[in-house]
């Protein structure tokens, strides 16, 4: 039997605006896509059947006939598919469909696109372009602002990989500091608790760090105004036991590196202004010697399950 495409609500609703052509690459191809704000993208039926099970199903019923044509469903002889994605959306999830978007990748710039771009392609079974996309958010400029919605991203699309390394970043904060985001509506508290308790094992596996302290001497001040070695009125042990708590909150070289941390060890170390000065340079540089051991006690916690 003949098929009705299928129409947006939200078109029908609003008042009628005159359609326009979304431009190259979007130009040619013998499928239009509608957006919700009319704008009409040119797309190829067999990349869109290769890219989702959704259209090749629909692709494969019978098409409308040509007396069947109308303004609302055809264009230049070419059957029109409206959907309710906006064309900011539609032009990136359908630019993940094109051959080449493995070496031109379309830039996501927010984890709001993201979150729209991802929602499509689930909506249009889109599974290959979905792993695609949630590869992605693990990048730099994701983690750095927004760790927890890129945890909370990864885990709603069961990707282990990126969601081991949204865990791992999240070790630099206290369990109790990352913000409520509107993500984890879509996980589990079992998916949430995995975190906590992936947090709570890599702070606790810190105290390992306890043998290594030979190969990891306290840094020397070689002070000649107080004529002390060593971070003065700060025994070794006392230093070595503030770092394994500081990293039981925060199981992160980061956490070492941070200036207030820093500061707290230069007030109860230093003993003149001399110490004092070069104090937080000393303290910084053992920090960084202490990265590569942190990291490979954190990488022996091999996963949040």
């Amino acid at each position: 039997m003949d098929i009705a495409w299928p129409k947006c609500s939200s078109i029908e609703d609003e008042p009628r605006q005159v359609p326009v052509d979304a431009g190259a690459p979007f130009d040619r191809g013998d499928v239009i896509i509608r957006s919700v704000d009319n704008v009409d993208f040119y797309f190829h039926k067999l990349l869109l059947s290769l890219a989702s099970s959704f259209f090749s199903n629909m692709f494969s019923l019978p098409q409308p006939g040509p007396l069947e044509d109308a303004a609302d469903r055809t264009k230049h002889g070419l059957p029109i598919i409206p959907v309710t994605e906006k064309s900011v959306v539609l032009r990136k999830l359908l630019s993940f469909c094109s051959p080449v978007y493995d070496t031109d990748v379309p830039a996501l710039e927010n984890l709001d696109i993201v979150m729209s771009v991802l929602d499509a392609a689930d909506k249009y079974d889109m599974k290959r372009v979905g792993r695609f996309i949630v590869k992605m958010i693990t990048a730099p400029r994701f983690l750095e602002t927004e760790p927890m919605r890129v945890f909370a991203i990864a885990c709603r699309y069961r990707s282990e990989p990126e969601t081991l390394t949204a865990a791992r970043y999240m070790l630099r904060f206290a369990v109790w500091e990352p913000a409520y985001v509107s993500e984890l509506d879509f996980i589990s508290g079992s998916d949430f608790q995995r975190l906590v308790k992936y947090h709570a094992s890599c702070g606790q596996a810190m105290t390992q760090l306890t043998r290594l302290w030979p190969m990891y001497p306290l840094p020397l001040l070689d002070c000649k105004f107080c004529r002390k070695k060593g971070v003065s009125r700060m025994s070794l042990k006392e230093y070595q036991d503030s770092v394994i708590e500081a990293l039981r909150i925060r199981p992160s070289v980061e956490s070492l590196l941070s200036p207030e941390w820093i500061d707290s060890m230069v007030k109860r170390a230093g003993s003149c202004i001399s110490c004092r000065e070069r104090a937080p340079r000393k303290f910084a540089d053992y920090a960084k010697e202490l990265a590569s051991p942190v990291m490979e006690i954190i990488l022996e916690v091999s996963s949040c399950d």
